[in-house]
């Protein structure tokens, strides 16, 4: 299983919020870069970056901290306001590994369709609370349910999903190790878990999973000193 720290920007700043909410901020670190590149001393091998500002906006407002991230030499995968193909080809162009679409999932589905066949690292970024998916940022609600969303964006070519329960996220009250089960046993395709790490117990719950699960975004347990990267990895390979 993969640790994928993440790195929020606001501002300028790297971030975490509680639920999704932008009145709910707290700053770890005023340089993004400087944070990437901490995790990246402990041994991180993926970081996963989100443009808050550009899921706000609709349209990325920090590629170019993405950017100097990505010169630090570890693979990155990034979401927040990518909603055309130009904005697609900018970040693979700017040496992104993985980009996660959100609100392009639902509102887009002919620019899924175009973005899959023509690049591998696509990301469907599922985001939900109480069992139907949010876009805009998590601030709109939709009609899809989990399940039935991922299902027609795998037949757009969707070849992994990275879901998040919003009502978990930014909390440290663990995973919702549930949904995650019950998407193994409905979906082929890789899962990326997000939100809601509280310690390692939930790491090692969703190694339990299998492979299918193979990776999960770690955020404020990292920053809140819960657990270190370095005790994370060695639970991902299943080691303590």
């Amino acid at each position: 299983m993969i640790i994928l720290p993440a790195i929020d920007i606001l501002d300028g700043k790297a971030v975490r919020l509680r639920q999704g909410r932008l009145d709910a901020v707290t700053v770890y670190n005023d340089d993004p870069v400087d944070q990437a590149r901490r995790f990246i001393d402990s041994g991180a091998e993926w970081i996963h970056v989100v443009d808050l500002d550009g899921a706000v906006l609709g349209e990325p407002r920090n590629i170019e901290y993405v950017k100097r991230i990505v010169a630090l030499g570890v693979p990155v995968q990034t979401g927040g306001g990518i909603r055309t193909m130009e904005t697609i080809d900018r970040m693979f162009d700017a040496g992104v590994h993985r980009i996660v679409l959100g609100t392009a999932l639902v509102k887009e589905p002919l620019l899924v369709r175009e973005a899959c066949v023509k690049y591998p690292g696509i990301v469907a970024g599922i985001d939900a609370r109480d069992g139907k998916v949010a876009i805009e940022g998590w601030r709109e609600g939709t009609d899809h349910g989990v399940l039935e969303l991922i299902l027609e964006l795998e037949m757009l070519g969707v070849r992994r999903v990275a879901y998040t329960d919003i009502s978990k996220d930014g909390m440290q009250t663990g995973v919702n190790y549930g949904a995650y089960r019950a998407l193994t046993t409905q979906i082929s395709i890789p899962i990326i878990a997000s939100g809601g790490v509280s310690s390692l117990d939930d790491i090692r719950d969703l190694r339990t999973l299998g492979p299918q699960v193979e990776g999960v975004i770690v955020g404020r347990a990292l920053y809140e000193r819960t657990f270190t990267l370095e005790e994370a990895f060695v639970v991902a390979r299943g080691e303590g």
